[in-house]
């Protein structure tokens, strides 16, 4: 890390910096972040803005502060939480295709058994979404919108709070993928016969629902890892 000019915003840059260090393996976990003083001066800021960032990636995970030791650099793909994720997903040089992979092959374990619960809690507002299904002409930005309200009204309807929260910090991921997704005329047609068969599933055997939601959710993933095969 090179020393940089101050930004407006002091600490958000200094924040970035060093979760940027930190994504990159400049600076390993396990290993002591730089002292205070010489940490403020290679970022350009105060030691107060400096200690302010500290506390607050500590909070989330990146680092674990002890007083009178030395701050260390944690782990934080095996001991983060929602904080990092928020942080690896709305900045893009932090994403990867390995994250991508992950959330998706994570949907596919837990939106079948979301939908379900959804779908009994309130199923007329899911099949008000479904009967106003965009068709093959829809742009595909506006298709990527919709798909994700479908997702998102499942996820709000099943009441589950971690859920929405996860949901809500990996629509950044979501907006990101879905414009070359639905670019495909192929899966605009997979995804409308999909929602076709969800809405008769939801009217005439909600036993189909898990099962339906799941073949979806492993044909996107495996949609997708064929677009990004060689990245």
């Amino acid at each position: 890390m090179n020393k940089k000019n101050k930004f407006v915003k002091p600490a958000q840059f200094a924040e970035h910096e060093i979760i940027k260090a930190i994504v990159s393996k400049e600076w390993e976990h396990g290993e002591n972040l730089l002292p205070e003083r010489e940490l403020a001066e290679l970022l350009g800021i105060t030691r107060p803005t400096l200690r302010e960032v500290l506390q607050r990636l500590a909070r989330d995970g990146w680092i674990t502060i002890k007083h009178g030791r030395p701050t260390v650099i944690n782990d934080y793909i095996a001991n983060g939480g929602i904080g990092i994720l928020k942080s690896l997903v709305s900045n893009n040089e932090y994403s990867s295709n390995t994250l991508v992979r992950d959330w998706l092959e994570f949907r596919v374990l837990v939106l079948p058994d979301l939908a379900l619960k959804a779908i009994l809690h309130n199923e007329n507002e899911i099949i008000n979404i479904l009967e106003n299904a965009p068709d093959l002409d829809t742009s595909s930005k506006e298709f990527a919108n919709y798909d994700w309200n479908l997702q998102m009204q499942l996820i709000k309807q099943s009441d589950n709070a971690i859920a929405k929260m996860l949901f809500n910090d990996l629509a950044e991921i979501y907006h990101k993928e879905s414009s070359l997704y639905f670019s495909d005329q192929k899966t605009k047609e997979l995804s409308l016969a999909y929602y076709l068969k969800l809405k008769n599933s939801i009217l005439n055997n909600k036993m189909k629902i898990k099962k339906n939601v799941k073949q979806m959710m492993l044909i996107s993933l495996k949609i997708w890892e064929s677009k990004n095969k060689n990245n």
